[in-house]
């Protein structure tokens, strides 16, 4: 790091001096430049405003002949649906655009699909035109890549260039592509000349200072009455107008025999000149003078008035700031660097702290790094503590999938043949996330499939699961669980259901129909709460072809990007309408792909955990 080796004392020293030969320096050449160029920057500043504003006044669309047809497009989207449809006839559009009264305004009406092609117009030539295939309409696209109204100056026609049109467009509200209007070149000249005439004939600029407006040939258009004598019919100092549209040109000099600021702006049809007296801005000298000589003594007092706070405040800008850097370091910020090296004292304690601040990141960069390979480690150990291997067995198939909000997670699912014909199904959900909930499931899986392999009936699997899990509540932790029996003879399934989301049914009416429901059942409190909690054994009957799926409260809890969730109705619904046939693993991976189609990029926050069995019984 750079920095002064100076002293304190010669640094304040060489501090007030510099400061004060500045002072002097800056206000004298501010006081003289002011003088002469703040007169000429704020009248001019005042007439380009005015001059911006007038011309933003002046839109031939907001005229009451183009808002006639805004208003007609408005009725014609109101109708009731198919109404609108009446003007799909090109013998209608061309009896529209010649009846009275449109046939002065109007040359050609015609609707576009949403392709880009005309496919009915009162101008023969344009159906079937494509609006990409041809330069005057090709602007119009601006319609069909999402904006809803389209208006332009006069431009050629598409088939004819010695004939100009203006276009005016708008969409159906329904999507079925737009309407153009187009407008004869004469009328539309004749109502931006009434636009123009609107607003410049009173606009005014202080008390003398006044407006001309002028076509692109020079013919004045407007101008105050006092003036006519004077201009005549053209605009005689063509070298004031700028050569480019949009472009604004300010020129000091002698017009119609007096002294004045001129600003002249050119827009595509037409010049607006602004007019101001130079006599009337003189009055002002004297004010600007003032303010020139009421600056200099300003800015000459704060750079005293700085002097005396740089000696007072030097030493004391550094400790402050050292001060506040240290304080967001301590708060977190480890990346905050202290800079305080206004002296060589305080260089070298901001390089003290950066330097031990930087070894303490270097510290927390390998502990999250450790930390990190720990927490990958577990998830492997969790992964494999789920069967992934899943049997093949004639009388039933079965898949399961588990994916974790977290590196570790708190669900879990398991399954083995208890004997032959019994296939034991546990689905559980472990309240928290992280570690805790990681380490708490293991137990938990490890407990139900122990007393299942004890041969017990299933009400009482849980009972003995749910007393050991309460042999130690110091985590203060549970969890939800639904666990099965399914006798593959004769399709009875056994279960508890201990809290848990509730199953879907899927029954196989026939060949061509699924019937999906939730499993209607009595739920028993959660297991690791209440030791002497009791648990009841509910049953279903599988007939051949039925399937059962299991899931946490991951999936139907699902959020979007607006917080909504993914909801039971939402899963019933999609299972009822996509299922059919689809193997156990293709009905899974369907119901994920739905809930991350729904969440539409949103971070999940729980655990996804899924299993779908189907039984097919006896061969």
């Amino acid at each position: 790091m750079k920095y002064s080796k100076n002293k304190l004392e010669k640094i304040l020293l060489t501090w007030l001096n510099s400061i004060m030969i500045a002072a002097f320096i800056i206000a004298s050449v501010i006081g003289l430049v002011m003088q002469h160029r703040m007169q000429h920057n704020q009248v001019f500043s005042v007439m380009n405003s005015y001059l911006k504003d007038c011309v933003k006044d002046i839109d031939v669309q907001k005229s009451a002949e183009f808002n006639f047809f805004d208003n007609w497009m408005d009725y014609i989207d109101s109708e009731e649906e198919g109404g609108k449809e009446r003007f799909f006839n090109n013998e209608h559009l061309e009896y529209i655009a010649n009846s009275k009264g449109n046939s002065d305004l109007l040359c050609e009406i015609s609707i576009v699909d949403p392709s880009g092609t005309v496919i009915h117009s009162s101008n023969p030539e344009l159906i079937g035109v494509n609006i990409e295939d041809n330069d005057s309409l090709r602007p119009l696209r601006c319609l069909l890549e999402g904006e809803t109204v389209y208006t332009d100056d006069v431009s050629k026609n598409p088939f004819n260039d010695q004939v100009k049109i203006a276009y005016f467009a708008r969409t159906f509200r329904d999507g079925s592509g737009f309407m153009v209007f187009g407008f004869n070149e004469k009328n539309y000249e004749f109502t931006l000349i009434d636009e123009i005439k609107d607003g410049t004939r009173n606009a005014k600029v202080g008390v003398n200072g006044y407006f001309i407006a002028c076509d692109l040939d020079k013919n004045i258009l407007s101008l105050p009455q006092a003036m006519e004598e004077k201009a005549g019919d053209v605009f005689s100092e063509a070298w004031l107008l700028p050569e480019n549209v949009g472009e604004i040109k300010n020129t000091i000099t002698t017009l119609y025999g007096e002294r004045a600021y001129v600003s002249a702006i050119r827009e595509p049809e037409y010049y607006i000149v602004n007019v101001y007296p130079q006599a009337e801005a003189d009055r002002f000298m004297l004010q600007n003078n003032v303010m020139a000589v009421v600056l200099f003594f300003t800015v000459l007092s704060v750079f005293f008035i700085t002097f005396f706070i740089v000696i007072k405040s030097r030493v004391i800008r550094d400790v402050e700031k050292t001060h506040s850097e240290l304080k967001l370091i301590t708060e977190g910020d480890l990346d905050e660097k202290v800079d305080a090296s206004g002296s060589l004292e305080f260089a070298e304690l901001s390089d003290g702290i950066n330097e031990t601040v930087g070894k303490l990141k270097d510290l927390i960069r390998e502990e999250d790094e450790r930390v990190k390979a720990e927490l990958q480690n577990a998830k492997k150990i969790q992964e494999s503590a789920v069967p992934k291997v899943f049997p093949k067995d004639e009388r039933f198939e079965l898949y399961a999938s588990m994916n974790t909000a977290e590196a570790v997670g708190g669900d879990f699912y398991d399954f083995f043949m208890r004997d032959e014909n019994t296939l034991v199904l546990v689905m559980a959900d472990v309240s928290g996330k992280g570690m805790p909930a990681a380490l708490y499931m293991m137990r938990a899986k490890t407990l139900i499939r122990t007393c299942a392999e004890l041969g017990l009936p299933v009400d009482e699997i849980a009972i003995e699961a749910n007393k050991r899990l309460c042999e130690d509540d110091s985590l203060g932790m549970f969890v939800t669980a639904w666990i099965g029996l399914l006798e593959l003879d004769t399709g009875v399934l056994s279960y508890v259901h201990a809290g848990h989301t509730m199953p879907v049914l899927v029954r196989r009416d026939n060949a061509s129909e699924n019937a999906a429901s939730f499993v209607k059942q009595e739920i028993d409190m959660v297991l690791g709460a209440f030791e002497d909690a009791g648990y009841m054994r509910q049953e279903i009957r599988l007939a051949p072809g039925d399937s059962i799926f299991l899931y946490t409260d991951g999936v139907t809890e699902a959020n979007d990007v607006n917080k909504e969730m993914y909801g039971e109705e939402r899963l019933l619904s999609f299972i009822t309408g996509n299922m059919g046939d689809s193997s156990c693993k293709a009905a899974c991976e369907a119901v994920l792909s739905d809930v991350n189609a729904f969440a539409d990029g949103a971070a999940q926050f729980d655990d996804i955990t899924m299993m779908w069995v189907k039984y097919y019984g006896e061969k």
